[in-house]
């Protein structure tokens, strides 16, 4: 059985609502949208509508995104970020 946990430990599930809610604290009225694209817990899909991002660019928006994330990202083996301005 894996466990599932928000702390940084290798080889452990992330769960979907500690990523949605780590963006949602970095990015106040931002739409998220969070799929774990395998069911494992390492491979997800996020889609941010937020006002933060205007006036900057896709790898400016992206970096918001993963700096949201931060320790998390050492248990995410794949993740798709799609960004557009609110």
């Amino acid at each position: 059985m894996r466990q599932l946990v928000t702390g940084a430990s290798e080889g452990r599930m992330v769960e979907v609502a500690e990523l949605e809610r780590r963006l949602a604290a970095a990015l106040p009225g931002a739409t998220i949208a969070v799929r774990d694209t395998t069911g494992e817990g390492d491979h997800f899909d996020v889609q941010v509508r937020a006002a933060a991002f205007a006036g900057l660019s896709l790898v400016e928006q992206h970096r918001l995104v993963y700096d949201a994330l931060g320790d998390l990202m050492r248990q995410v083996h794949a993740l798709a970020v799609r960004t557009e301005s609110a």
